[in-house]
């Protein structure tokens, strides 16, 4: 006697993957070859930071865990993982679990990674019946996928490299997701690619600040804008057994991955950069007007403590101590949060020449530092970045850091750039700042510039290369150790600056870097601008540890939420970039932490972490980690409040529960008595994961009709605490609910239809069709005529059709509603009380008669009235 409910977290919602493999003895690692190696799809800009060629025998549990718990059709063994012929396999067995009638598997990445290209080799399964993915998305320790995971809740953003469905091996699947504030699903697409099932294919994605890009054997087929909060996240290879039937025939199978390899962008100067002022919310230098509020949603560029303000009215402002007169080059990192950040923030630089407006879009320019422009500032305080709200903008404004760089800028047409040969210029492909390029197709043609330098000493030296560059471009190097050439990786389809390397330099116009292109290579040379930034030489001396290293937790039991507070004594000098800090081995920071403190929030009760810090200096060197501190954290006896907004809705020998998301961080879901009687026998219903889901309904099963049932909803927390009852009386009614899905009798379709990602009547899928001509029919056969409310569950999206028009056809006619399915529903809207004749005459369609916009279909059910 369970509670029937959506797969829990994203899994009902985004096909949320697993791996399968199978081995003729689960558990047991076949003895098989090692596959001969593929291509190197790497693309240039990346060099590889991290892998797993699954060597051995054993998967190595310092760095995986083994996915557990059921998903769909199947539950997940970890004895169905092994390592064996320098692969893994997951293997596929038909077996009865519980509920499940087969076992699969997956394994979970321990480390969290960031920005760069992922990429895994792997030969899928070809029979009917399962779910294999490639993709990344955080923790949880309320989610049963890694029983052993106890950190704080990082579950943030989704990327699915790729899913395949086996019913369909040449089907790829790629798209992102996000799960704070709640769900919200960015849908990519489908590629056609190579049949998955036939031998290893390769599969990639690039993840970049504002975008992703896909690859299939090296085939870049997908680029998908990336709005959204973004945090190190883990990394999964899965397969589940997700759509029925099962094809059984080949069974016991196994899906096999040859590698999990993560490559780390080439250092960009503007992640970091020695020298540097930086000056984060809070920190001296800082100040706001108006009205702001701590945004713990997105993240900054150290921390997760990032400002907000309302859309007018409200200023924020950066005011650096600078050390030296020289130019500046100013960058704010921009702590992009889904759509809701303002669609024109204005950043105001004061310099020496008076003041500059710079205008940005909050919700487009991702998660990264925002180059602000080249400025001249003297010493002291006179210099500043403000931000407003620009006139006509929409969304919150966000702050967090402003940092000024010293740096000089030799940029195309400006002084200290010459050419040789014949060069044009171009706008149509732009450069740094979206000003104009240089182009020559002449390998006889050179570009030169030629800085003025304040002083002598190292600088990192940078290009800026436009993403299209086609051809091979050489550099010349002249420095105060003579000319040396210099050739960085080719562009990687990203605007950005390429690292030329650490140099000597005299103080003056001594020194320049110089452009040209082998003899014989096709393509345009391009060029625009060189900068050079004060910087220590690299060495492989790692900085020394971080000391003093203190710790307090702030417990708030009405929220649930636990806090850690920890401090330390920075480590100082001209290379060191900050501190990194480790919660039980994992890393939690993506940046490093200039200041010597830092937040975690959502820590589990009841349990112990242990802390440690270390330093990471320019030339990427860490430091040992400091001792661990170990952080107990208090045990909360605090019970969940009351659920609110309980709604009981009766179904046929079923009830339907509705009801508000409680607001405790450490809510692990809620527990369904029925007369008293615990109905949640496996695990309790929803979760913090996704705020919508109880409002989206939780089905209670096996009841019978006409009988009044009390259903009483209790929330419950991690340290299974639970809250007092709310209550309310249902009695389960004969009807008809007929659904979407291909098993639901008495569903057809007219036209071209597809599965759409917006959730119907319990988180279920819905249909949608575009353009006119299309329509859809709920026929029931209904046991008996008489009079029948009718009701239609309609989902909502902006896309959606103004006027989805339905039809009612009765016993006395038809009667015509049309319904606006852009806003106004997420529920249940009756389409009004009509006359039925038994049997299968009467029914109801759906058409888009303007043609304009999707059509969505949900559930549709008939109830009969009492006289």
């Amino acid at each position: 006697m369970t509670v029937r409910r959506p797969v829990r977290f994203l899994a009902a919602l985004t096909l949320i993957a697993s791996t399968l493999t199978a081995s003729a003895v689960a558990g047991t690692a076949p003895a098989a070859a090692d596959p001969p190696p593929g291509p190197n799809y790497a693309p240039a800009g990346y060099q590889l930071d991290w892998s797993d060629e699954f060597p051995g025998l054993t998967l190595n549990a310092n760095d995986w865990y083994k996915r557990e718990g059921s998903k769909a059709i199947c539950m997940n063994d970890p004895g169905n993982v092994t390592v064996g012929g320098g692969v893994m396999h997951i293997a596929l067995e038909k077996e009865q679990h519980g509920d499940t009638g087969y076992t699969c598997g997956g394994i979970i990445s321990k480390k969290t990674f960031g920005y760069g290209y992922y990429e895994t080799r792997a030969k899928l399964w070809g029979d009917k019946g399962f779910h294999s993915a490639f993709w990344q998305m955080g923790l949880a320790d309320y989610v049963p996928d890694t029983p052993a995971y106890k950190g704080p809740y990082n579950r943030f953003n989704e990327i699915d490299g790729f899913e395949i469905d086996s019913h369909a091996p040449m089907t790829i699947q790629q798209h992102t997701h996000w799960t704070v504030p709640q769900h919200i699903g960015n849908p990519g697409g489908v590629y056609t690619g190579p049949n998955s099932a036939d031998g290893y294919h390769t599969y990639g994605y690039e993840w970049l600040p504002s975008k992703i890009n896909f690859y299939v054997d090296g085939v870049l087929n997908r680029t998908l804008d990336y709005p959204g909060p973004h945090a190190l996240q883990n990394v999964w290879l899965t397969t589940l057994g997700y759509t029925e039937p099962v094809t059984e025939d080949n069974l016991p199978g196994e899906t096999t991955w040859d590698y999990f390899r993560y490559y780390r962008p080439v250092e960009s100067s503007s992640e970091s950069a020695p020298g540097e002022i930086m000056v984060d919310n809070g920190d001296p230098g800082y100040a706001e007007t108006g009205t702001w509020s701590a945004a713990g949603d997105a993240y900054g560029y150290q921390d997760k403590l990032t400002r907000r303000a309302a859309p007018t009215g409200s200023s924020a402002t950066w005011t650096p101590t600078l050390p030296t007169a020289q130019s500046y080059e100013v960058y704010a990192w921009n702590p992009d949060f889904i759509r809701s950040g303002s669609t024109a923030a204005r950043y105001a630089v004061t310099h020496d020449g008076g003041t500059t407006n710079v205008l940005v879009d909050q919700t487009k320019a991702g998660q990264q530092w925002i180059d602000l422009g080249l400025y001249t500032m003297t010493p002291g305080t006179g210099a500043k970045v403000q931000l407003v709200n620009n006139a006509g903008a929409t969304g919150t404004l966000r702050a967090d850091a402003v940092k000024f760089v010293p740096t000089v800028v030799v940029d195309n047409g400006g002084t200290g750039y010459s050419e040789v040969g014949s060069w044009t210029s171009t706008t149509t492909v732009k450069g740094w700042h979206d000003t104009d390029t240089r182009y020559a197709s002449s390998s006889s043609s050179t570009a030169r510039w030629t800085p003025q330098l304040p002083a002598a000493g190292r600088y990192d030296v940078y290009a800026w290369v436009t993403g299209d560059s086609v051809a091979s471009s050489s550099y010349l190097i002249n420095s105060s150790a003579g000319t040396n050439p210099v050739n960085p990786p080719e562009s990687v389809g990203v605007d950005r600056w390429v690292r030329l390397g650490n140099h000597q330099f005299a103080a003056g116009s001594t020194g320049w870097v110089e452009l040209s292109k082998p003899v014989g290579d096709v393509g345009f040379l391009r060029a625009d601008a060189v900068k050079f930034i004060p910087s220590p030489a690299t060495d492989s001396t790692p900085p020394a540890t971080p000391t003093n290293v203190t710790k307090s937790v702030q417990t708030f039991p009405i929220t649930g939420d636990a806090v850690l507070n920890l401090q330390w004594t920075p480590v100082t000098g001209p290379d060191v970039m900050g501190h990194h800090v480790y919660l039980d081995g994992r890393r939690q920071t993506a940046n490093p932490i200039r200041r010597g403190s830092f937040q975690l929030h959502e820590l589990v009760a009841g349990q112990t972490y242990q802390l440690s810090v270390s330093t990471v200096d320019r030339s990427g060197n860490e430091s040992a980690p400091s001792a661990p501190v170990a952080v107990p954290v208090p045990v909360d006896t605090q019970a969940p409040t009351t659920p609110t907004g309980l709604v009981g809705e009766a179904a046929n020998g079923e009830a339907v529960l509705y009801w508000n998301q409680n607001p405790e961080l450490d809510l692990l879901g809620y527990n369904i008595y029925t007369n008293g009687v615990l109905k949640t026998v496996d695990e309790p219903v929803g979760n913090i994961g996704n705020p919508g889901l109880v409002a989206q309904g939780i089905l209670v099963e096996e009841l019978a009709n006409n009988v009044a049932y009390t259903l009483e909803v209790k929330a419950v927390d991690l340290s299974g605490n639970e809250s007092a009852a709310a209550t309310v009386s249902v009695t389960p009614l004969p009807m008809s609910i007929i659904g979407v899905k291909e098993t639901d009798s008495g569903y057809t379709e007219t036209g071209v239809w597809a599965p759409s990602s917006v959730p119907g009547w319990l988180s279920s899928g819905t249909r949608a069709s575009n353009g006119s001509g299309k329509s859809a029919e709920w026929r029931p056969d209904l046991p008996s005529a008489g009079s029948y409310d009718v009701y239609t569950w309609v989902p909502n999206h902006s896309n959606g059709t103004a006027a989805a028009r339905y039809t009612v056809t009765h016993a006395t006619g038809t009667a015509t509603i049309d319904i606006d399915q852009r806003t106004g529903g997420m529920k249940w809207i009756l389409l009004g009380r009509y006359q039925f004749a038994a049997g299968t005459t009467g029914h109801v369609t759906v058409s888009n008669p303007s043609g304009l916009n999707y059509l969505r279909t949900s559930y549709t059910k008939f109830v009969p009235v009492t006289p």
